[in-house]
C-alpha cells in the first residue's frame, strides 16, 4: 500500500462528500452577491481577530462581547451567510474527524489528550 495513494483517495472521497458539495454550493451562492460575500468575510476577519486576542491572554470586555454578537446576530439573519456558514462548519466536522482518526492511528497525540484516568500514569 502506498500511503501517497491512499491520500489521494481520501481527497477524492472529501471532495465527493455532501459535506463539501454543500460548502462548495453554498460559497458559490454567497459570491454571487458581492455585498454579502464581502460581509462573511469582515465577519471572518473579526472573529480571527477576536480568537488572536483571546490566545493571547486577553479577555473581552463586555462592550467587546456585546459589540460582536450584534454583528454575529445581524449577519446570521441574512440566509445565504448564515446557510454559508452552517456548510462550513459540517465541513469543518468532517475534516476534523478525519484528522482525529489519523492522528490517533498513528499515536501523534503522545497521550496528551487522555483524560487524567486513561494517561500516563497520573
Amino acid at each position: 500500500m502506498n500511503v501517497y495513494d491512499e491520500a489521494n483517495n481520501l481527497a477524492r472521497a472529501l471532495k465527493e462528500s455532501t459535506e463539501y458539495k454543500n460548502f462548495l454550493a453554498a460559497k458559490e451562492k454567497l459570491e454571487q452577491d458581492p455585498e454579502k460575500y464581502e460581509m462573511a468575510k469582515d465577519y471572518m476577519r473579526k472573529q480571527m481577530e477576536i480568537q488572536s486576542f483571546q490566545m493571547l491572554g486577553n479577555e473581552l470586555t463586555e462592550d467587546q462581547i456585546t459589540s460582536y454578537n450584534a454583528i454575529a446576530n445581524t449577519i446570521m439573519g441574512i440566509p445565504e451567510i448564515a446557510e454559508f456558514f452552517q456548510a462550513q462548519m459540517y465541513f469543518s466536522v468532517v475534516f476534523q474527524d478525519i484528522t482525529d482518526i489519523m492522528a490517533k492511528a498513528v499515536d501523534l497525540d503522545m497521550g496528551l489528550f487522555d483524560s487524567e484516568e486513561e494517561g500516563c500514569g497520573a
